[in-house]
């Protein structure tokens, strides 16, 4: 499948940060529906984690639609496999290959819209941002959550999560010169560990799903020896890495986000979807998305106007 609108015009001043957050960053596509109904059209984007693929996806040209058709055919738990190598505990190679076929073998060099990446260098702790090379591998990085995944080697850097420095990277997009910013959090400080039952239509019904699949049927059998007197209420072991690691990724991003605001901030209500959910409810997520940049309708008119008028005057000078 190749996009369709890699000659879409886009406002250059507006820069889009999306968060990673697992699972949850389906509702970027749901984020991005309404900025475009409102005419915004970022011209520099920024992403970490899962928020560097859907980001990668925008920056090489694909529609809204399109992400949502991608979205909707594509099994989420077909992206990942175990590994037993002791590099870590789940295979990319199914994502590594899916985002391939979809972005091609593309350079952030080529891309239409510039993007960034972050990822964290494993050994020095640094914050590591990619603008050039090949998209895949950075996104592959950026995503790659210690301990689940095994680290990515770029350049001789062993690099991991760019959640452990930079979750919601604003920051890249003011030093590429954006004049507006919008930013989507996935992660809220109250979240808790475990979700709240959610409700799934199967054959017109309605079934209350109380259990999360975490990492598809095959890892409930692992996180069970994580489990202690056998308690379906001690949560198990995925749970305790992904809200673990979701502890450590919100303290640092409120502090980010502290020193470089974005204009606008979107926050989805996400929080009953885990880091390390592989829940298949993508149109929920998709539609929090929506409900969440719904909120903000004043804030990105507003925006939406003064790019209008910023394009008039660049036109008539």
């Amino acid at each position: 499948m190749k996009a369709s609108e890699r000659g879409r015009a886009v406002q250059p001043e507006l820069g889009l940060a999306l968060g990673g957050g697992g699972m949850r960053g389906w509702a970027h596509i749901g984020v991005l529906s309404v900025l475009e109904r409102y005419g915004l059209r970022p011209g520099v984007v920024a992403g970490c984690s899962a928020g560097a693929l859907i980001g990668a996806f925008y920056a090489f040209g694909y529609s809204v639609e399109q992400m949502k058709q991608l979205m909707r055919e594509q099994r989420t738990r077909a992206l990942f496999s175990l590994r037993f190598d002791g590099q870590g505990l789940i295979s990319n190679e199914p994502l590594r290959e899916y985002l391939r076929y979809h972005l091609q073998d593309c350079r952030f060099e080529d891309l239409p819209v510039p993007f960034y990446v972050v990822a964290t260098d494993l050994e020095s702790g640094k914050e590591v941002i990619f603008s050039r090379g090949p998209v895949v591998d950075a996104i592959l990085a950026s995503s790659a959550i210690p301990g689940i995944f095994a680290p990515v080697e770029i350049n001789g850097r062993l690099l991991v999560d760019g959640g452990l420095c930079n979750n919601v990277p604003v920051s890249p997009l003011v030093h590429h010169g954006a004049r507006y910013t919008i930013a989507v959090r996935l992660h809220r400080e109250s979240t808790a560990l475990e979700p709240s039952p959610v409700k799934r239509r199967r054959n017109g019904e309605d079934e209350a799903e109380g259990r999360r699949i975490s990492l598809g049927m095959w890892s409930e059998r692992l996180s069970r020896t994580f489990r202690r007197n056998g308690s379906e209420r001690q949560p198990n072991g995925f749970d305790v890495l992904g809200r673990a690691m979701e502890i450590v990724v919100t303290q640092l991003e409120g502090y980010r986000l502290q020193a470089c605001r974005p204009d606008v901030l979107i926050t989805p209500e996400v929080s009953h979807v885990g880091m390390l959910s592989l829940w298949e409810e993508k149109e929920e997520i998709f539609q929090r998305g929506v409900a969440a940049a719904e909120a903000h309708a004043d804030a990105l008119e507003a925006m939406a106007r003064k790019l209008a008028k910023t394009t008039a005057t660049t036109e008539r000078s």
